[in-house]
């Protein structure tokens, strides 16, 4: 008979063992390698947009989810300016419109997590404004914040 604590470590290592079906992992830091690892509608997006390229600095270097509402997947991707090098989240929603966010690629900020807020979850019950899927932005000790769609541009909430 198996114990309940058999049954925790069980389910403790799956945790660890599985990756989330929202995250991709990559294996060079170097754009070949990371159009390896993409989607087809992600590699396209990126075609579209030859200011930036694909920055695979963090694991996962995107992330897909709803971001829009409109029931299509959506990608973000962490891209790297070609001139000024200056780092910023692109975002390819399913219908085709793409934005670089922050508007202007003025982000140099180094965060080094981010991670998938899903619609409904309960990281997200606490910010009734957060209508679809959301991106937490962070740097490790220091804080971040909750990256959203109001419907009409991308809204900020910090987080320390």
């Amino acid at each position: 008979m198996i114990s309940k604590f058999s049954l925790g470590l069980v389910a403790l290592a799956l945790c660890f063992a599985c990756p989330s079906s929202y995250a991709q992992t990559v294996s060079a830091r170097t754009t070949p390698g990371i159009k390896a690892d993409m989607p087809y509608e992600l590699d396209v997006c990126l075609e579209d947009e030859p200011t930036v390229e694909a920055d695979g600095r963090i694991n996962p270097f995107y992330l897909s989810g709803d971001f829009d509402g409109d029931g299509i997947t959506d990608f973000a991707v962490q891209v790297k300016s070609k001139t000024s090098k200056a780092y910023d989240v692109l975002f390819c929603f399913g219908n085709g419109k793409r934005i670089l966010w922050p508007a202007g690629g003025s982000n140099d900020a180094q965060y080094d997590c981010w991670w998938l807020m899903p619609k409904g979850g309960k990281l997200l019950s606490v910010y009734p404004q957060v209508k679809h899927d959301a991106i937490n932005v962070g740097i490790t000790d220091e804080g971040g914040g909750v990256l959203y769609w109001t419907g009409k541009k991308f809204g900020w909430i910090p987080q320390d």
